[in-house]
């Protein structure tokens, strides 16, 4: 009996393995050849290799028929739309002490629309799935020994646990603004080098916001085969360059005459960078030197400010905006949804023609324009009304006054209170002051209107910071203002 048991249990035993076996041969499966194991580490969207069903459709073909074609994943809703963004490379530069801070919000908005993007930061990490890569490893031993502006960058890898708590030993803000001057040139050798075949690279930092359909655009009117460096120009000793923050654009030829063809242009810099401000800064001087390529002013369209500090007005009303900056998260987050909401209302209304300045200004300022208010700061800062002998010491607001034999009657008491202030505010021709601010016997106006910021309440009421606006002529301004039938673009200049 106990025979006839051990025969049924190995008589069992051997048929469960003939089965496992043969069921093994037919699936061929394992979690890594799931999907998520299949997508390129380097692109933002990739469709699924397909499911294990269809692996070995040779040894599933019972009936003789094709197997059933593999689910095709339904598109982001979020992205419907969306332009074709694959000429285009975005290169984002960010820090590990903000990355989680910046980046996420980034993911889940513009970059989800993305086919393809590149993210740098002063460390090698990685965010729901996507590599960030260290811009800084290439950078010459020569620079780094002995240099705190590499603090940072080594307490970085000493952290055994989360970047946070190891940055609480030292000052993330200043240490990183000290590293990042590093960044900018070594970004672009990378880039280049593991995308090489893109029209145009935009570099951005990530708190850089950009409106990808009205970037499209307006690189259709541009040839990425003649060398553009475009941006927002500031200038350091004389020399301009494109600011970082707000973007800077570099066509297909540009890149390749300067990293393409210059291999370990970085390198170069490495210990020059020390005594210098910024990383755009030095981008800029090494692209000159290289290719004799310099940067042409793309302002406003490409812009530094963002809905709550753009300057609506003459300059700001018909032009198309590209990119914005200082956007934190939230920032981002609303403007992405009025952005798809705004454009998808215009494609309904049968309107072709990219988002312009009005359109954010109906949307943020428009619904809370008030006459005043109080704590806030609207950055009136243009002109500049002040008892010259008690400030003395203000030579930046005194360079900012007129001439007293200019002045109107109200003008000439524009200093003594808010509502002076105002009055002399409404006394000028339109387009002289569409806003005003008032703090401590400073009256100052400015011939644009922005929305501002709230500032901490002082507790002497002379010294606390009062703004106005003046509604009836900002409204009358607008009402003279066309459909904006004629959109203005930047002019670009091509030698040769």
């Amino acid at each position: 009996m106990p025979m006839r048991k051990s025969t049924v249990i190995i008589a069992v035993v051997t048929v469960s393995i003939l089965v496992l076996l043969y069921t093994s041969r037919i699936t061929t499966w394992s979690g890594f050849d799931e999907p998520f194991y299949h997508r390129d580490p380097h692109k933002s969207h990739q469709a699924p290799q397909g499911d294990r069903g269809d692996r070995n459709s040779s040894q599933c073909d019972w009936t003789g028929a094709p197997p059933p074609a593999a689910p095709v994943p339904s598109a982001d809703p979020a992205c419907e739309g969306f332009p074709d963004t694959s000429k285009v490379l975005l290169v984002m530069k960010t820090g590990a002490s903000e990355a989680y801070a910046r980046v996420p919000t980034q993911l889940m908005t513009m970059l989800r629309c993305l086919p393809d993007f590149l993210i740098f930061s002063d460390m090698d990490q990685n965010i729901g799935g996507h590599p960030i890569h260290d811009s800084l490893s290439t950078v010459l031993a020569e620079a780094q020994e002995g240099n705190s502006d590499f603090d940072l960058y080594r307490r970085q890898k000493w952290c055994l646990v989360d970047q946070e708590n190891c940055n609480k030993l030292g000052n993330p803000a200043r240490e990183g603004w000290n590293l990042d001057k590093y960044k900018n040139v070594h970004i672009a050798e990378k880039s280049y080098a593991m995308r090489p075949g893109y029209d145009w690279y935009l570099f951005v930092d990530a708190d850089t916001y950009v409106l990808w359909p009205n970037l499209m655009q307006w690189l259709k009117k541009l040839d990425p085969t003649k060398k553009l460096y475009l941006g927002s120009v500031t200038m350091i000793n004389n020399f301009s360059f494109g600011h970082g923050g707000s973007g800077y654009l570099v066509s297909k030829a540009a890149m390749e005459d300067f990293v393409g063809k210059n291999k370990g242009v970085g390198n170069q810099w490495d210990v020059r960078a020390k005594g210098e401000c910024c990383g755009d800064y030095i981008f800029a001087l090494a692209l000159k030197n290289k290719t004799d390529v310099g940067v042409q002013q793309m302002w406003p369209t490409i812009n530094g400010e963002k809905p709550a500090t753009l300057p609506f007005g003459p300059y700001h009303w018909c032009h198309p905006i590209v990119t914005m900056h200082h956007m934190n998260a939230e920032e981002i987050n609303t403007f992405w949804h009025f952005e798809r909401r705004k454009l998808r209302a215009l494609a309904d209304a049968g309107v072709s023609r990219p988002l312009l300045m009005k359109d954010i200004y109906e949307e943020f300022l428009a619904p809370h324009l008030n006459a005043t208010r109080e704590d806030w700061d609207n950055m009136a800062d243009h002109r500049f009304y002040l008892d010259r002998e008690a400030h003395k010491g203000d030579d930046w607001k005194l360079g900012r006054m007129k001439k007293a034999e200019e002045y109107n009657e109200y003008e000439k008491k524009a200093h003594l209170s808010f509502e002076a202030c105002g009055a002399a505010c409404k006394s000028l021709p339109d387009e002289d002051c569409f806003r005003y601010r008032y703090q401590d016997g400073v009256c100052s106006m400015a011939g644009s209107f922005i929305m501002g910021k709230p500032v901490k309440r002082e507790e002497e009421d002379s010294k606390r910071v009062m703004s106005g606006w003046d509604v009836e002529k900002i409204h009358a301004w607008i009402a003279k203002q066309d459909s904006c039938s004629t959109i203005r673009w930047p002019d670009v200049k091509v030698d040769g």
